[in-house]
């Protein structure tokens, strides 16, 4: 026999050690009206079900008493099947995974594995910058929909990390809206210092226990995600000098950013950070001496960019490589993070580079159109 609404209500709720009062609170709702539906006298405004659901971390079936299973369980397999469903360079198969997930969260409306996962894939398909992955077609719908799943998640989520990621997923959207001072608002939002973080604040605990192993893989994690954030403010600066019109500038920038990744890594193993969501930096450097008429620098920059993918592609094993085979410098060796590369994602990559806007006008260069056939031919 299935629960009714207010059998579960009461039971999800002491399941989870809350006071009628706490779980009014979260709902902004007063206690009597928690009481009223745990007895039976009253049910709640269809306009709470789903903040319901997401206090207690459930679906809205589970709500309604009508099945046992594990949420999570659930959410995290059709994630695994959307997952699977995904191809490098392929952006209908994208568009199948994004649907998969939406499909998803109709069944768990408010599953934080769900709405992570189905926010940032939205987030990559309706801007135009993210290359390969913008779905033109469909941005517009996608768009308006990753806005509605971020202002869910900070909404309801109690998981800070959560919240600052839909924060900047909004600020992404509402700048390229041109809705500026909503993107501000949430900018705002953010805390100044860069080490109010989790491995930061878990560091320092485990020193404290004299737990020194998990306090350097703490740190080592912290550094990890320092340099990405270098990487991604260097590109940016880079950027933001070359529209500028500030070429030499932009060029020093790349420049010392890559004098300091080789003085990290030194000459054990070629410096991973360079190439995250804000382009490749050798990419962007050939573009900067490209405004200057220093055709022979672009292209040195350009066959850095492809003989560290074709680096990389040696150092690979057949299949997944995880990304701390080749971090050998102690500052990020034991880092926690575990992404992986495979020699198709590599190849994959490595064609969109070769193709990008920035470097276009190096078509009809002799040695651009020998290392483009050296590239399509692996």
């Amino acid at each position: 026999m299935t629960n009714t609404i207010g059998q579960s209500i009461k039971k999800l709720r002491k399941e989870r050690n809350l006071t009628q009062e706490e779980l009014a609170a979260q709902l902004n709702v007063s206690a009597q009206a928690v009481s009223k539906w745990e007895n039976e006298t009253g049910l709640p405004d269809i306009s709470q079900v789903i903040p319901l659901a997401s206090v207690f971390g459930v679906s809205t079936d589970a709500l309604f008493g009508l099945e046992d299973t594990n949420v999570d369980e659930e959410a995290l397999k059709i994630v695994q099947k959307a997952d699977a469903m995904r191809k490098q360079g392929k952006l209908d198969t994208l568009l199948i995974a994004y649907d998969a997930m939406l499909e998803g969260l109709k069944k768990y409306p408010c599953n934080r594995i769900l709405l992570l996962n189905c926010m940032h894939l939205g987030l990559n398909l309706s801007l135009p910058e993210n290359g390969w992955m913008y779905a033109p077609e469909r941005a517009k719908e996608i768009r308006n929909e990753t806005i509605r799943q971020a202002n869910l998640i900070i909404a309801h989520s109690k998981n800070i990390s959560d919240i600052f990621t839909a924060q900047q997923t909004l600020v992404f959207l509402y700048s390229s809206e041109k809705r500026y001072q909503e993107a501000i608002s949430e900018a705002g939002k953010f805390p100044v210092r860069p080490d109010f973080t989790l491995y930061s604040n878990m560091a320092r605990v485990n020193g404290y226990m004299g737990n020194h192993p998990q306090e350097i893989m703490c740190l080592c994690s912290e550094i990890d995600y320092s340099l990405q954030g270098l990487e991604d403010a260097v590109a940016r600066l880079g950027k933001a000098y070359y529209n500028s019109g500030k070429y030499k500038d932009a060029i020093s920038t790349y420049e010392t950013f890559f004098d300091i990744m080789k003085a990290i890594f030194k000459d054990s193993c070629p410096p991973p950070y360079h190439d995250f969501d804000s382009g490749d930096c050798h990419i962007l450097l050939a573009q900067a001496y490209l405004a200057i008429g220093e055709t022979n620098r672009a292209m040195d920059s350009v066959e850095d960019a492809v003989n560290y993918a074709l680096d990389l592609m040696e150092r690979c094993t057949d299949g997944k490589t995880p990304w701390k085979t080749f971090m050998q410098s102690p500052l990020v060796q034991e880092t926690e993070t575990t992404p992986y590369i495979t020699k198709s994602m590599l190849k994959a990559s490595l064609l969109e580079k070769i193709t990008s806007e920035e470097i276009q006008a190096l078509q009809n260069n002799q040695r651009f159109q020998a290392l483009y056939e050296k590239v399509r031919g692996l």
